[in-house]
């Protein structure tokens, strides 16, 4: 029986060597990938690679024979083509976050001639662009300078009411977006409310990529199909306990539960940990600071 129990000790402990080192080989080609693109994406964009491959493009027009004929050269010009279009489109992307544009709603009945005001969201994550976000306003009444929703495509955990309430209110009493204004009304402020709006935005994402940033950190979307492995795990689950992802939701794997409270700015304010024998008041103390170093004040107190 002996000898049995350690074959078997041994077997788990080539099997979680073996693991460690797909998920080392893994990660390494993952980074070359980007590696590779980031590479790429640099020489392509090249005034030096530009100009030989115009030049390549210039000798092949001049050539009598075989002119449709496609060459090396051509798939590099066209690449170079997007790349070029692609680093406009995150150039302008970066620096004009907020677009605003003019729809014409098909309604025939819809208020002011079917005419509303659309605005861009745009939003990075990660090192990329996501799926831009869209709101679009008008008039609620004929000859009115007010404006209201009228269509979003925001997902419902951004307090977009409260923003409008705040920026854009229409109520009894408001005045127009003009130099007068009622007395004891408020004026509708389109500017503080794009920016209030995006911001929100901007957090909710920046949140989100920190929880998921501390699972990765943490390895908790790996498969530990290795008791050697699940011995060497200390924190059980990471993840957001509301909508909003204001809270994180810490889980210990001896039994320790926590929650922290995130403000606007990312800042850990709060955080309660109870265990078995109450709260971890150290443990406590080491979460609350920036959100984005969670991690590595947890591991400064396990490690």
């Amino acid at each position: 029986m002996s000898s049995i129990a350690d074959e078997s000790m041994v077997e788990d402990v080539v099997g979680a060597k073996l693991e460690n080192a797909i998920a080392s080989l893994q990660e390494q080609i993952s980074a070359l990938k980007s590696q590779r693109q980031l590479q790429t994406a640099a020489i392509l964009s090249s005034h030096a690679t530009k100009a030989t491959l115009r030049r390549l493009k210039e000798s092949q027009k001049q050539s009598t024979f075989e002119r449709d004929v496609p060459t090396d050269a051509n798939p590099l010009l066209t690449a170079s083509k997007n790349q070029l279009l692609h680093n406009q489109q995150n150039l302008y992307r970066a620096c004009g976050t907020i677009t605003t544009f003019k729809i014409r709603d098909p309604d025939p009945n819809a208020v002011d001639n079917g005419d509303v005001l659309g605005i861009r969201i745009d939003v990075s994550t990660t090192g990329k662009f996501i799926k831009p976000y869209y709101v679009m306003l008008n008039k609620p009444f004929a000859d009115s300078q007010l404006l209201r929703i009228h269509r979003h495509t925001l997902p419902p955990y951004i307090p977009l009411a409260h923003f409008a309430e705040k920026y854009l209110p229409t109520g009894k009493g408001v005045s127009a977006m003009s130099a007068k204004k009622v007395a004891g009304g408020k004026r509708q402020d389109l500017r503080l409310f794009m920016r209030a709006l995006r911001r929100e935005v901007v957090a909710y994402h920046n949140r989100i990529a920190v929880i998921k940033s501390l699972r990765r950190e943490f390895k908790l979307d790996e498969k530990a199909s290795r008791k050697g492995k699940d011995r060497e795990r200390v924190i059980a689950d990471i993840s957001a306990a509301d909508a909003e992802a204001k809270q994180i939701r810490i889980e210990w794997v001896d039994g320790k539960v926590g929650r922290c409270v995130v403000d606007d700015k990312g800042n850990v304010i709060k955080c309660v940990i109870m265990g078995e024998v109450g709260r971890d008041r150290e443990i406590e103390r080491a979460v609350v600071g920036r959100i984005e170093g969670i991690g590595e004040r947890l591991k400064e107190g396990i490690y």
